[in-house]
């Protein structure tokens, strides 16, 4: 234990004084300081991963797990990851946009950014000054005079060392125009930021000098630099200084993971070739794997740490508990919502945005609703209820009662595909452009898709047929003829004459899945041929399946052997999930083996099968699959459960577990038990497969890195499938390994290409094919969804829908997405739909990309919207969708949709939304419109969900000041509404979608009714099921009028939902009793008794004449607000 008198020293720039914070432990992290700072100077949770530690007087950081006692004692705290939407910085915490102002400030001022050189922006710098003092006369409330006189305060210190007079003078002329403007402060912040970001595009990256560069043999001396956000070069690049110049290592996104190998040494694992690195110290070599780690949770994932032994100590904890980080309400109702539907029973826990020890649990209730409950660590126990508890493993046990007010029985775990506000640093939307078909060729010259093969390039050797063990498919050795001087040996895999019909469907969907998949450890799919017979040409491995060689061979296979190929296999599991390819049939016997010299083994995992499970696949199979196998066809899940079991065999030296009972052996897994451990398989090796046994086990990522790991300790990880060495001049093209390549000029005759076993390698061979293709089996070696392969797929799956028959995936279920695959990995293989719509007169293409909602009209999704025929950039959006069997269901619902068009356009296009635009009104970007079809409305879309949802995930976190604000905001919006004749006649905290805690829009205008000049009202005019509790007495009755009055009495009522932040009912509509419906409401609980008066009892007043108007209730709220700041 560390002494109570040793202290550290942190500088914060939003604090003169430096903070002496005692440590009481000498095991105090970086991260655990970093929070007591955060929670000093009110830095929330949501925001807090941008900030790190840095040692004061050097360039490095220290990572989240170090030591605060084991280095120097003087740090600085500082905003480490570049935000690059500022907008969305100061929406999620205006704390945190402050200390990232006063940061970039406090740089420009101190001239210590790289890009920011005297003389060259004087200019700038000195406009930067001058914005500075902008900023503070309107912040700090000083004077002009004030501000000039003490001008070295605010102008950068080089500027006024060298042109002091010049600057005041400057500063003299400019700031009291620019004071006169009167523009608010978050502006002026931004603006500077803004120009900052001109200036310095890549601030705050970082630099590594004096790295040395282990590329094969030599050794290059490297500067590396991280720069996520670099116009040309973003993420990782290296500047040779021999040669003098630079090469991009790889996007932040396409890293793997980051593994220690020796002293300062580290293999960076990218899409592709690995490179390895030795850094001048473990400082450097600690604070480069830190910055990558952060961008990468800020940018990719979240839940992931790139390196095995330098991981986050706070999202280990959150991975134990299962508890996902602080992604908000309205995630996590969404989320409850797409995974579960809101079953009974299911529940997230989340971290709070705003609170550090306070976490929230989103229960599903009977009722199909989502219930919020609070709970607090205290040091000791988790209270909840008043209630405490010793561990949330305790607190969920204790809510295992179906009948309870509180039922948990099923967690929904954070998922690594998870897209949340935690993604702090992701990049803009990026502007698409249509390419011209001389652009093309060149965009497609290093495509490795692949490709349509004519029939006759293909050269079958006779006699070498071998059947799948269900008869369903034929595989023979063949030739293929790739010009006139080149051949390549490879695998021609085709259905049995008889198969053909029942299968064909199944078989080209299985082509489309392994053209998604680019992995140099798995078989490679060369291409198909269309017809005559349709077949998938294989990559040629001749030594058969590495089961039977394990048994025949076992003196030979060392265990390091073993863990290599359980490196290789887990590398496949990642490139099957990354392309978002479920296996379905990982098994011992599935990989071949390419080669085995020494200490060199290469095995390849080869693709998906047709082959259909049987009792003795129980083993390969998760417990919560055995009841319906098929599920394993359609969830990495199953895919992980069987690479583990996969590496029982592998080092059980080929044995199989099969020989056991099925029914038997199920319920045992069922009990908890599983296989006993290989005696020669390694104890981290067994660790991992017991991991991946488990209901809630690593994921593929995790999975790699720790294999990976593992061999880093014993041999220096040059991995055989991919090559060693690389030219600086082709960084860039090396996103492909090169053994995987198709390029013909790299390939010869079969006979003589070093990279494949030629006939005169394989003894006894004899034109026959080796026992290998006694399973079925296929390949997956390119990636990016390539193009052909889907369009090919996807119109034989057309085509042959009516005469397609049989058992196989034509009569299943469509694949689904489980917890922690990405919603859209069910449809991973086929391409998305486009919709064309119509707004402002122009044509944009609508793409949908997850449901976010459903109800009686038809669902909601999220998607992405931009031009047909021109450069432009996507935005995101909400696609309300009428199907037309909602349509046949509720026949009102098809006119619902048509009035709210014709009110948001007003009749014609040509002033469409003018009619109805405005701030606190949901924007309609567009429509689709044809009878016949489905009916889509385009609106903006709004992260944060509905008020209704938000007041209860937020509720406690906000004031009677954020309450006023949203009143005012729904009465400006109505205000507008009325203004255009229209009644909304829906109006609930529920249609009231949230901007962000300051701002609310209105929306769904599906009842909504334009009211005829010539009359004052609107009247019912057929039978429709109405929001009636909502509703004045006079519409909730005969004659059902309604009008601007009426919209009042319902903004009232909305009013009381806000006030009682969404937790109390609305009182159901006595329709004998109509007078005496305002009684029905009672004060809510710490609403100001003349709140609760003008805002919402005058709004009930049975009387529609004394009701206040909506720019009445604007008013009231803007006094209210000055009133309860």
């Amino acid at each position: 234990m560390a002494t109570v008198e040793e202290t550290v020293k942190v500088a914060v720039v939003t604090d003169r004084t430096p903070n002496i914070i005692p440590v009481r432990s000498s095991t105090l992290t970086a991260e655990e300081l970093c929070i007591i700072l955060c929670k000093k100077y009110k830095i929330p949770p949501l925001t807090r991963t941008l900030f790190a530690l840095r040692v004061r007087g050097k360039d490095y950081f220290l990572k989240d797990n170090a030591k605060v006692l084991s280095s120097t004692r003087d740090y600085e705290l500082r905003i480490r990851f570049k935000v690059p939407r500022l907008e969305l910085l100061i929406t999620l915490d205006e704390t945190t946009y402050d200390y990232y102002f006063l940061q970039a400030r406090s740089d420009v001022y101190e001239n210590r950014i790289p890009e920011i050189k005297y003389p060259e922006h004087k200019k700038e710098m000195l406009g930067l000054g001058i914005a500075d003092m902008t900023r503070a006369t309107a912040e700090e409330k000083l004077s002009v005079n004030d501000v000039v006189r003490d001008f070295k305060k605010y102008i950068p210190k080089v500027i006024v060392r060298r042109h002091g007079h010049v600057a005041k003078k400057h500063a003299h002329d400019q700031l009291p125009k620019l004071c006169s403007v009167g523009h608010n402060v978050n502006y002026i912040k931004n603006l500077y930021l803004q120009q900052l970001y001109i200036m310095a595009p890549n601030y705050l990256a970082e630099e590594y000098d004096n790295v040395l560069w282990q590329n094969g043999n030599d050794v290059i001396p490297v500067k590396v630099v991280v720069a996520p956000f670099h116009p040309h070069q973003s993420g990782i690049r290296l500047y040779n200084t021999v040669k003098r110049d630079w090469s991009h290592v790889c996007k932040i996104e396409e890293l793997i993971y980051l593994t220690r190998n020796g002293e300062n040494s580290l293999e960076i694992s990218r899409r592709g070739t690995p490179l390895f690195f030795k850094f001048k110290s473990e400082e450097q070599l600690s604070s480069f794997i830190s910055v990558c780690d952060g961008y990468y949770r800020l940018m990719v994932k979240w839940t992931f740490n790139l390196s095995k032994d330098d991981e986050t100590p706070s999202l280990k904890e959150l991975q134990r508990i299962k508890c996902h980080g602080p992604v908000g309400g309205a995630f996590s109702y969404r989320k409850l919502e797409e995974k579960r539907a809101k079953k009974h029973g299911c529940y997230i826990l989340r971290q709070c945005q705003d609170d550090y020890n306070v976490y929230y649990l989103d229960v599903c209730t009977k009722n199909s609703t989502t219930e919020t409950y609070r709970i607090e660590y205290k040091g000791h126990c988790y209270a909840i209820n008043n209630e405490e508890y010793h561990g949330i493993e305790r607190l969920i046990g204790c809510h295992q009662n179906p009948e309870g007010r509180i039922y948990l029985n099923e967690c929904i775990p954070p998922s690594e595909y998870d897209k949340s506000q935690l993604l702090l640093c992701g990049e803009p939307v990026k502007r698409g452009v249509r390419i011209d078909q001389a652009e093309l060729q060149d965009i497609l010259k290093d495509n490795r898709s692949p490709r349509c093969l004519p029939n006759k390039d293909i050269l079958l050797y006779t006699g070498s047929e071998k059947t799948g063990s269900e008869n369903i498919t034929a595989t023979y050795k063949a030739l293929w003829r790739l010009d006139e001087t080149k051949k390549l040996l490879v695998a021609f895999k085709t259905l049995q004459r008889d198969s053909a019909n029942d299968y064909l469907k199944d078989f080209v969907e299985l082509a489309s899945k392994w053209a998604c998949v680019q992995s140099s450890s798995m078989v490679r799919l060369y291409g198909v041929t269309l017809s005559s017979p349709t077949a998938l040409v294989l990559e040629y491995l001749p030594y058969g399946p590495f089961d039977d060689y394990l048994r025949e061979h076992a003196e030979r296979v060392k265990p390091l052997h073993l863990k290599k190929v359980a490196a290789g296999l887990a590398r496949a599991l990642w490139d099957l999930s990354e392309a978002g390819v479920v296996h379905g049939y990982i098994r011992c016997r599935r990989l071949l083996l390419a080669a085995h010299d020494g200490d060199r083994m290469l095995v390849k995992l080869s693709g998906p099968t047709l082959r259909n499970y049987t009792p003795n696949d129980v083993h390969w199979m998760p417990v919560e699959f055995m009841k319906d196998m098929n599920l394993a066809k359609r969830s990495v899940m199953g895919d992980i459960w069987a690479f583990a079991t996969t590496l029982w065999e592998v080092f059980s030296y080929g044995q199989s577990p099969s020989d056991t009972n099925p029914v038997l052996t199920a319920r045992s897994y069922e009990n908890g038990d599983r296989l006993l451990r290989p005696a020669r398989c390694p104890g981290e090796v067994w660790a991992l497969m017991r991991q991946c046994w488990q209901p809630d086990p690593l994921r593929p990522q995790e999975i790699m890195r720790d294999m990976n790991h593992m061999l880093h300790r014993e041999y220096v990880p040059i991995h055989e499938y991919e090559e060693p060495k690389i030219s600086l001049e082709h960084m860039e093209h090396t996103d492909t390994v090169s053994s995987d390549r198709f390029i013909p000029s790299e390939l010869s005759d079969a006979g003589s290409n070093k990279s494949l076993i030629s006939d005169s390698s394989v003894p006894s061979m004899n034109g026959t094919m080796s026992d290998q293709y006694d399973n079925p089996f296929a390949d997956n070696k390119s990636s990016n969804s390539l193009e052909s392969m889907n369009a090919l797929s996807y119109a034989l799956r057309g085509s042959l829908r009516g005469s397609l028959r049989g058992s196989g995936a034509g009569s299943a279920p469509p694949p689904r997405a489980l917890d922690d695959e990405p919603d859209e990995l069910a449809a991973a293989t086929a391409p998305r739909l486009m919709e064309s719509i119509v707004s402002q007169g122009k044509t944009y293409l609508v793409t949908l990309i997850k449901k976010i909602g459903s109800g009686n009209y038809g669902h909601v999704y999220k998607g992405w919207m931009e031009r047909d025929n021109q450069e432009s950039q996507r935005r995101e959006v909400a696609v309300k969708k009428l199907t037309r069997q909602a349509s046949e269901r509720n026949g009102t619902l098809y006119e619902d949709f048509k009035n709210e068009l014709e009110i948001m356009k007003a009749g014609t296009y040509c002033i469409i939304c003018r009619s109805l635009q405005h701030i606190n009104i949901v924007e309609i970007l567009g429509y689709s419109w044809d009878h016949g079809s489905d009916v889509l409305i385009v609106m903006e879309y709004l992260e944060e969900g509905s008020l209704n949802y938000y007041l209860k995930f937020q509720g406690d976190k906000l004031r009677i000041s954020h309450l006023l604000k949203y009143a005012k905001d729904i009465a400006t919006g109505m205000d507008h509404v009325s203004a255009k004749n229209v009644v909304h006649r829906d109006l609930a905290t529920r249609n009231i979608l949230v901007v962000n805690k300051y701002h609310v829009k209105i929306s769904d205008f599906g009842l909504a009714r334009i009211i005829p000049k010539e009359e004052n009202a609107y009247r019912l005019k057929t039978e429709r099921l109405l929001p009636i509790n909502w509703y004045a007495p006079e519409s909730a009755v005969e004659p059902w009028h309604f009008s601007t009055k009426s919209d009042v009495w319902s903004y009232g009522v909305t009013a009381w939902e806000i006030f009682t932040r969404a937790r109390e009912e609305v009182p159901k509509f006595n329709v004998k009793r109509p007078r005496e419906r305002a009684s029905c409401f009672q004060i809510p609980e710490g609403c100001p008794s003349e709140i609760f008066r003008y805002l919402m009892k005058d709004c009930w007043n049975l009387d529609p004449n004394l009701r206040p108007k909506f720019i009445d209730l604007v008013h009231m709220c803007k006094r209210f607000m000055d009133e309860y700041k």
